[in-house]
């Protein structure tokens, strides 16, 4: 691949740079977004959302939103992707998974009923 003022010369088609940094962008998007939904897979017991609404409003858990903030202040800085309310052993759990500045996925655990920090990585 060879890069010039014109755009990027791969072999005999010539891209236009945009286009390359477009593509670029979608295939690490897609890459991303595979890696983002095998943190809450691993779970595999997570609930639909009409039962994580049915859950909220007998009072059994705290709020997503509330789970996300609480997940925003250990991750500044970091964009929240993906909360969904799982089943674990312990009990009922968030599991929010956020994206990084630099990249990285950072899975966060907040336990549903109480909305106190499980885990971080």
């Amino acid at each position: 691949m060879i890069l010039h003022s014109g755009g990027v010369q791969c072999g005999w088609v010539n891209i236009p740079l945009m286009r390359s940094l477009t593509i670029i962008g979608m295939i690490l998007g897609w890459t991303w977004a595979a890696q983002a939904q095998g943190a809450t897979a691993a779970f595999g017991d997570c609930l639909p959302l009409r039962e994580m609404q049915e859950a909220v409003a007998s009072k059994g858990v705290v709020a997503p939103a509330n789970a996300v903030m609480t997940a925003r202040r250990q991750v500044p800085n970091a964009d929240v992707v993906q909360a969904n309310l799982c089943r674990v052993e312990s009990g009922l759990v968030y599991i929010i998974v956020a994206l990084q500045k630099d990249g990285r996925i950072v899975q966060v655990m907040v336990d549903a009923p109480s909305g106190d920090i499980k885990s971080v990585r």
